[in-house]
């Protein structure tokens, strides 16, 4: 008699810490050490005034080093407040572009850091068009996949593992490289308009036939092809520049993607997922129905995921309208709020622990979850795996009473990963985004009780973007802008 294999479930993951003691890192520590050495030397000196001025400060950078508000230091709360306060003020949390803006040739552009981001083209090895974004800022450039996901219905769990583990050495694969800086996979849910019947029957529709068998396959289309929801999947990889030549000319960047990307396509199809690039116009297109989620531009993008014809300019992608909240983002007639991920998945899930925010959901008819994967290079694995280890050694060595338990519990974790990582196995950063797109700011507050359930059910922390919802609208939108390489906060202040 067989006996029914054990179900596998994941886990291993931990958020690494950065503090040495008393919760601030190592080279504040010995700085703020030198400082209050000098102060005591100033006292000793006779230097009071000065001496005790300077120790207040020390112990004011210091609490607000090591105090901790939703993960983030009180530097990063400050600076996040500052900074919203200035931008309310200024009104650059307002955009309004066109022809009648004063926009540089009265286009509409992408706002914030993304307006920068330049378009480009090319054909790969295969002979097929795809897109490269370049953000000249950091000298990165992402290319777009559109994929087909055969999903885990009707497949044995021995396949599931296997495609489990695919994926796994697929990220680690990226990251031998050095110079992938994020692999973002992108899974969105649009309500069903219909566009996409007109062109498939646009399809099989050859110009000249017969206008009665043109009539016929056109009644074929019902009420039914306007109703339920649509579902698109894509990935985006991002890569930095390492060579003097690619950061001075995109031309070189765009050579070596060409060789590159059927690689990738062919290390996707161990995943049973077909990757396909996506042109410039495609991506155009897109972008520009995540901003305006009218009909029209919805059967816009269908027609250009058909034809590749150039209806929409990169130049005009972005919102002709657009207003940013503290927790909500307005564009075009529409409104928009994102949530990040501040908690991974509880205890050891299995592979279908995001299933409750991956599957379709009429409460959220329009939806969007990235997943960003951040894969380490093996050296730059080995360094954060070893000063993840110390720093909770040293939080295990230091704390007290409960503490002691929370320290000992992530000293074992930081030591499992650096055994795991020292046995060669790839270490990532990952995060979550997700964007939930309504027509009233009304319809939105319920979607997002909604949200917030879905989070709980697959085991996920997940909290509001409170005062940057418009750069959160951008990196759910995986288009090479990375929130942590644009943070306003120095590394070093950061919790």
């Amino acid at each position: 008699m067989s006996e029914t294999p054990e179900r596998r479930t994941y886990g291993g993951w931990h958020e690494p810490s950065t503090t040495y003691i008393g919760g601030i890192g190592k080279k504040l520590f010995y700085t703020f050490c030198i400082l209050i050495s000098l102060s005591i030397l100033g006292l000793m000196l006779g230097r009071w005034v000065f001496s005790v001025l300077v120790l207040l400060m020390i112990g004011l950078a210091w609490l607000l080093m090591a105090w901790r508000y939703g993960g983030r230091s009180g530097y990063e709360v400050i600076t996040t407040r500052v900074g919203w306060r200035r931008q309310k003020r200024g009104g650059s949390h307002i955009l309004r572009a066109g022809a009648l803006s004063n926009q540089a040739g009265g286009r509409i552009r992408l706002p914030g850091v993304a307006a920068n981001i330049e378009l480009w083209w090319g054909i790969d090895a295969l002979g097929r068009k795809f897109a490269m974004m370049h953000l000249p800022t950091t000298h990165q450039y992402t290319i777009h996949l559109r994929c087909t996901v055969p999903g885990f219905g009707g497949a044995e769990q021995s396949r599931i593992d296997l495609d489990v583990a695919n994926w796994g050495e697929f990220i680690n694969l990226n990251g031998q490289a050095g110079d992938i800086d994020c692999v973002a996979t992108t899974i969105e849910w649009l309500p069903e308009t219909g566009a996409r019947a007109e062109s498939n029957v646009a399809d099989m529709c050859a110009p000249g036939g017969s206008p009665i068998a043109q009539s016929a396959v056109r009644e074929t289309i019902t009420d039914v092809d306007s109703q339920g929801l649509q579902f698109h999947a894509r990935m985006s990889i991002t890569w930095r520049a390492k060579t003097a030549a690619a950061r001075r000319d995109p031309m070189v960047m765009l050579g070596d993607l060409a060789q590159r990307i059927p690689a990738i396509c062919r290390n996707l199809a161990e995943l049973r997922v077909t990757g396909v690039p996506m042109s410039d116009n495609l991506i155009a297109a897109v972008v520009r129905r995540s901003y305006d989620p009218r009909t029209g531009v919805e059967a816009v993008a269908e027609q250009v995921a058909r034809t590749d014809d150039p209806l929409v300019s990169w130049l005009d992608a972005g919102p002709v309208t657009a207003e940013e909240t503290k927790a909500s983002y307005f564009h075009d007639g529409a409104v928009s709020r994102t949530w990040e991920m501040h908690i991974p998945p509880r205890g050891k899930p299995n592979e279908q622990v995001l299933r409750s925010l991956l599957e379709a959901n009429a409460k959220a008819p329009r939806k969007r979850i990235t997943l960003l994967h951040r894969p380490l290079s093996p050296a730059d694995a080995a360094a954060a795996v070893e000063r993840s280890f110390l720093s909770a050694l040293t939080a295990s060595n230091t704390n007290r009473g409960h503490g002691t338990a929370r320290g000992d519990l992530g000293l074992r974790a930081a030591e499992q990963t650096r055994r795991e990582e020292a046995d060669g196995a790839g270490v990532t950063d990952f995060s979550l985004l997700v964007t939930a797109t309504a027509d009233t700011e009304a319809e939105l507050n319920r979607i997002a009780e909604d949200i917030i359930e879905m989070g709980q059910h697959a085991r996920i922390g997940l909290r509001p973007c409170y005062r940057y919802q418009a750069a959160a609208f951008l990196g759910g939108l995986a288009i090479g802008v990375l929130l942590p390489d644009h943070a306003s906060t120095p590394k070093s202040l950061q919790a």
